[in-house]
């Protein structure tokens, strides 16, 4: 029998490089409303084990879970590494269709580049739109809760997906 601890409860925070902290806050305050929380600062660079400066700030959601950032002193945004920029986003949820619409609207209003809304089979409608750091956004409603026959869909897809890959 396995000892698994109990599976995690929510997301706390997920942290992405800044290069402009004072910037990366004016967006996330005040187009899209999450107040600065919290934030730690280091003197310390725990893998190479020398001195170097970061702040490490963190932007709450209305559920409490955190999107966080690091200014690291002398560190850059990674360049691209040939990965899709749609495969890497951070997707956070809204309560309704109505509520996604309010949200394009307001981001177009704030001169924020976003998608259209995109129908992923009926069962999530999103937007999708680029933070000053270069973080793929997306704001989504999802219509309905996930069941059982969703994950027997998903087991069956990725069967198939892994055996098609077989030589």
């Amino acid at each position: 029998m396995s000892n698994m601890p109990k599976v995690a409860t929510g997301l706390n925070h997920v942290a992405y490089v800044t290069e402009d902290t004072a910037r990366t806050r004016r967006f996330y305050e005040e187009v899209l409303g999450f107040p600065l929380v919290a934030a730690v600062r280091n003197d310390y660079d725990p893998e190479t084990r020398s001195t170097r400066r970061s702040l490490h700030t963190f932007f709450a959601m209305g559920n409490g879970e955190v999107i966080a950032f690091f200014e690291i002193e002398g560190v850059k945004q990674a360049p691209p590494d040939g990965a899709p920029v749609w495969a890497r986003h951070f997707a956070m949820s809204v309560d309704s269709r109505a509520q996604l619409d309010e949200w394009h609207a307001r981001l177009r209003s704030h001169g924020v580049e976003v998608t259209d809304v995109v129908d992923h089979d009926g069962l999530w409608f999103s937007i999708y739109f680029m933070d000053p750091n270069g973080v793929l956004l997306e704001l989504t409603h999802q219509t309905r809760p996930l069941t059982a026959d969703d994950a027997a869909s998903a087991n069956s897809m990725l069967e198939q997906w892994v055996k098609d890959r077989e030589p």
